[in-house]
Order: structure tokens, then C-alpha cells, then sequence
């Protein structure tokens, strides 16, 4: 049932950011009156076709991926046709190859608006447990502290500073905090040197030594362990050990170690029953000076963690625009510093990897998490076909500009030589996207 759901999340997903994407082109080369040879969604066989009054063919291709739009001219230079894409200007020619990327920011623009005004509950910036001896640890960050700013960029949510810290991949130097620890801001720095080089990390917080909150609830207890032998189950809530109120998980192990190992009682939440557990901690076996009772924490998220956020339709729209802009320089950073090496290429995604976000974003998620990650696609489909590569968008317009510079077109021996660097390139990198995909996946 779930690969049914990947397979249709990706199709769907893949279908509707290749229509906006080709629709960009099409409509912009209508306003410049060009002739629309073909508009296809998919490649292969067309399974679906119809023509309009302008004798433009529309398809519906038997293979889910990709797109394309074919004008008149467009690969015959020689085509002198007042409707054909050769005959128009250098500005029309390229706002026409533009469009196309910029479509699918404003698709993103469109659905981020609509996903701020809507709203949603996310994880706030206020840290978790602090991994001991980590990089957070020696800078002073304590649990609760509410991260503020990073690198002089304001930060809201976890994701938020999952995004700026992105930025900092494989540099070397100080990433800058400001946090709210005791209701004092303070300004603290972590060093970083060729911060992860050649890694795929998930997490950046968790890298720097700061956990998500998690609610003090108990996911397992192990057999034979001082929580069965007490009494304690899956599902309970812990409200207190020793009188001390707890509000996350990593304060359960605190004050067990507090007692130095004296019994502990334990107030708990069972249900709509309220209980007091005697539990006698037994010395850790990995651990120095530590106690533990064998409880495995569920992982629900902290509800003091939790944060709602909505917007103004107007606000809403700002907010869009910015998270489309960053979204954008964000990815051209992130290309770069792949090609410079900064960034492990392990990193890069294709069909499988989009398949498995797109359906677990649906599973889990729900449709919100499913049109966020619509947006995040949408815009890297925008900047990849702004790469100067010869057969995307970006390319095209290098080759217009450079003829227009010359004052002449380019040799045909030279285009020739181009597009087939340029094919060969984007299969490349789809097989290299494809491999990692399989490897994440464990097939080998």
C-alpha cells in the first residue's frame, strides 16, 4: 500500500510542477506570438492528444517525467516566420526560456502564501537535551535556551535553523548565536572546520549537540529492568521524581542521578489515573556515576516545544516571497559548494528520493506537509533549469547571449557539440541522483 502512495504522490507531484514549468513557456511565447507546435506533458508515447484553435497539439505522455513545449523556429534557425521563436528578439527569446523557472517560483510564492495564511503547528527553536562533550555543550547552550538568531538571521523553528546552519556546510570559522537562556539573551559561537565535508547529514542541530524536547513519556520499559520490577508501563507520563517537577525526558535521568541511587519516587500519568512508583535505580553499565531504571523514551514531541504559526494574507505574502527567495540562493549554494566540494554529492536526490518524501509526506504529514514539499520541489526544478547546462533553460539563454554578443550564431558543428555535452551531462547526473537514491535505500 505505501509504494502504491509514493508512486502516486510522485506522478502527481512530478506531473503538476512540469505543467506549471511548461505552461511559463507557453504562455509567455503566446504573448510574443510564437506558434505553439506541441505541448507535452510526459515523454514516449502519447496516450492522450488533442489540438485547439491554434492547431497546438496537447499531450499526455505514457512516462510521468519531464516536459516539454515546441515551437515553431525553435530549433530551426533558418525558420523566417513572423510566428516562429527565431524570428523574435533577444529580450523575447529569453523572458521565454525565463518563464519557465520563474513559473514554478510563483507557484511556490502561490502555495507558500496559502500554506502561512492556513497555518501550522511546528517545533520551536528552544533546544532540547544538550549531548554531552558536543560542540553545543562547550558553548554554553542549555536545554530550554531558545535560539533566537543564527548568523545574524532571526530564527522561529527548528527548520528555520535547520536552513541556516545548511548554509554553513563545509565552511570553516564560527557560526554566531543569539539564545534566550534565563530569560537573558546571550551571544555564544561553535566552531566549525570544513564543517561536515563529504558527509549526508539529517540533522544539523542534532550535530551540534541539540536534541529535540521530548516529552517525558515512556515509549518501553526492558525486561527485568527497576522500572518493570516497579510497576511502570509503556504510556506513562512522569510528572515528577522526588517531588521535582519534570517537563521533558532528559530531567528523568538528572534526577534519578541527584538520588545517587537512593529509590526515587515517581509520580505518574496512566490514563485518568494518577500514581506514585517506588523505583531503585541500578548502577549504568556504560555510563560512569550514572543510574538507570530501563525506560526507552517514546519520542513524542515536547508540547512546550510546539509552536502555531499563521499569517496575514498580506504578511503571508511576504513571508512567501522571502522563503521562495532564500529557497532559490540557498540551492545555488548548495550546487556550488557541491562542485567545489563543501558538499558531499551523496547528497543530491532524484526520483526515488522525491518518491519517498513525497509519499511519507502524505502518510505522515498530511496534505499540508505534502504541498510544502511540492513547493521545495517546484523551486529546485526552477533553479536546475537555470543551470548553464546547453538542454536546460539556463543554457539556452547562454547560447542566445553569447550569439548575441558575437553579433553572428554559433557554428552548428559547435551547437552540436554542445547539446550533446549537455545530454550527456543531465543523464549523468540523473543516473548519479538515481544510484544514490538506491544506495539510501540499502539495495547495495
Amino acid at each position: 500500500m505505501n509504494i502504491f502512495i509514493y508512486i502516486s504522490a510522485f506522478i502527481f507531484l512530478i506531473m503538476v510542477i512540469t505543467a506549471v514549468h511548461e505552461a511559463g513557456h507557453f504562455f509567455v511565447a503566446r504573448f510574443f506570438k510564437v506558434k505553439i507546435l506541441d505541448f507535452s506533458i510526459g515523454m514516449g508515447k502519447s496516450i492522450k492528444c488533442w489540438k485547439d484553435k491554434s492547431d497546438t497539439e496537447f499531450n499526455l505522455r505514457i512516462l510521468p517525467i519531464g516536459g516539454f513545449v515546441r515551437m515553431l523556429g525553435e530549433e530551426d534557425k533558418n525558420e523566417k516566420s513572423t510566428d516562429s521563436f527565431s524570428s523574435k528578439r533577444y529580450y523575447q527569446k529569453t523572458l521565454i526560456l525565463l518563464a519557465g523557472p520563474v513559473a514554478n517560483f510563483l507557484l511556490a510564492i502561490i502555495l507558500f502564501t496559502g500554506l502561512n495564511v492556513y497555518g501550522n503547528t511546528t517545533i520551536s527553536s528552544m533546544a532540547g537535551q544538550i549531548s554531552k562533550d558536543s560542540p553545543a555543550f562547550f558553548a554554553g547552550i542549555k536545554e530550554n535556551d531558545l535560539i533566537l538568531e543564527i548568523d545574524s538571521s532571526q530564527v522561529i523553528s527548528r527548520a528555520d535553523a535547520q536552513m541556516i546552519l545548511a548554509r554553513r556546510l563545509g565552511e570553516t570559522g564560527n557560526i554566531d548565536f543569539i539564545i534566550l537562556s534565563d530569560n537573558v539573551k546571550k551571544s555564544v559561537f561553535i566552531n566549525i572546520n570544513e564543517w561536515l565535508q563529504g558527509e549526508e547529514p539529517s540533522d544539523l542541530l542534532y550535530n551540534i549537540g541539540i536534541n529535540v524536547p521530548i516529552e517525558p513519556i515512556v515509549g518501553k520499559v526492558l525486561p527485568k529492568s527497576p522500572a518493570e520490577i516497579s510497576g511502570l508501563e509503556s504510556g506513562d507520563k512522569i510528572l515528577s521524581v522526588n517531588g521535582t517537577n519534570i517537563s521533558s525526558w532528559s530531567e528523568i535521568k538528572s534526577q534519578i542521578n541527584l538520588n545517587l541511587g537512593l529509590p526515587s519516587i515517581f509520580y505518574i500519568e496512566r490514563g485518568d489515573a494518577k500514581e506514585n512508583f517506588l523505583v531503585a535505580p541500578s548502577k549504568s553499565k556504560n555510563e560512569k556515576n550514572n543510574w538507570e531504571i530501563g525506560i526507552v523514551a517514546s519520542n513524542q514531541i515536547s508540547e512546550k516545544a510546539k509552536i502555531y504559526q499563521s499569517y496575514g494574507f498580506l504578511e503571508a505574502i511576504e513571508k512567501a516571497s522571502f522563503q521562495t527567495f532564500n529557497t532559490i540562493t540557498d540551492s545555488f549554494t548548495f550546487l556550488y559548494k557541491m562542485i567545489i566540494g563543501y558538499v558531499s554529492p551523496k547528497n543530491l536526490g532524484g526520483p526515488v528520493m522525491i518518491g519517498q518524501f513525497a509519499g511519507d509526506s502524505i502518510i505522515y504529514g498530511g496534505f499540508y506537509s505534502f504541498l510544502l514539499l511540492l513547493c521545495f520541489v517546484s523551486i529546485g526544478l526552477g533553479v536546475i533549469n537555470l543551470v548553464p547546462i546547453p538542454i536546460l533553460d539556463g543554457g539556452q539563454i547562454l547560447i542566445l547571449t553569447i550569439e548575441k554578443i558575437k553579433g553572428s550564431p554559433i557554428s552548428p558543428k559547435v551547437l552540436d557539440f554542445t547539446y550533446r555535452f549537455g545530454i550527456s551531462a543531465v543523464i549523468l547526473l540523473m543516473i548519479f541522483a538515481f544510484v544514490n537514491d538506491i544506495s539510501r535505500i540499502g539495495l547495495f
